[in-house]
């Protein structure tokens, strides 16, 4: 059997003008991460990350804790199809139509026009990726715009390549997003209901660590979502 470690990024710039970099506390985060795999001395055969920011740098800090004891992690691979969903992207391209058909919308837009806030970001961000997910917006996204089933299959399609060619007894890491994480997931665990992996996602924390089992056509999740190496006061969500 071989093992593979599916890991969320640190926690990003939420509310800055570029989310694709880590925050402050994020850098802290992967760097206690990197120190608690190596004193767990976890040996990767192979790492793949994400073309995100984010995902490399969560990775990068990864990497230098390792160097810093003197042992070697390998560089990673960069895989398409460890992306992240577009879902957010596109809450703002139909900005219109959410406020037309979701009274909601229109009053956290307009607070966020007037005054940034996490709180309600979070609001606006939970329930348009729930009714993404589900296709339940109640209009048709433009064309060109991804679907939730189009971003699952990408998933997926990531997950394979992640295993091919490491199935026998080999331990191996993707550095990823939640949004990805909990696609993966769901195809290891069987959950086909669209609300349920957007769930997964919706309560991934930075930087947890998901671990399934794999050998051949065989495929089992061992752990979901955990935080072994962070104190309470540094876990974050977004």
């Amino acid at each position: 059997m071989s093992k593979l470690y599916l890991i969320r990024h640190a926690q990003a710039s939420f509310l800055a003008d570029d989310y694709d970099n880590l925050s402050e506390h994020g850098h802290n985060q992967s760097r206690v991460l990197g120190d608690y795999l190596v004193k767990k001395a976890i040996t990767f055969n192979q790492v793949y990350v994400g073309p995100l920011n984010r995902q490399r740098q969560t990775y990068q800090r990864v990497k230098e804790a390792y160097e810093a004891h003197g042992l070697q992690i390998p560089d990673a691979i960069e895989i398409e199809e460890l992306r992240e969903y577009k879902g957010m992207d596109s809450m703002e391209i139909v900005r219109a139509q959410l406020c037309k058909h979701h009274p909601n919308f229109d009053q956290w837009f307009a607070e966020m026009d007037e005054s940034p806030n996490h709180k309600t970001k979070m609001k606006m961000v939970v329930s348009y990726l729930r009714m993404w997910a589900t296709e339940s917006l109640g209009f048709d996204l433009p064309t060109g715009i991804q679907t939730f089933a189009e971003f699952r299959n990408n998933a997926e399609i990531g997950l394979q390549k992640v295993m091919a060619g490491n199935e026998k007894g080999k331990t191996i890491a993707a550095f990823s997003s939640g949004g990805c994480i909990a696609a993966m997931i769901a195809k290891i665990a069987g959950v086909e209901d669209p609300g349920k992996v957007m769930g997964f996602n919706l309560v991934m924390l930075n930087t947890a660590i998901s671990e399934a089992l794999f050998s051949g056509k065989l495929l089992s999740l061992q752990t979901f979502n955990t935080l072994p190496h962070l104190d309470q006061d540094m876990i974050t969500t977004m």
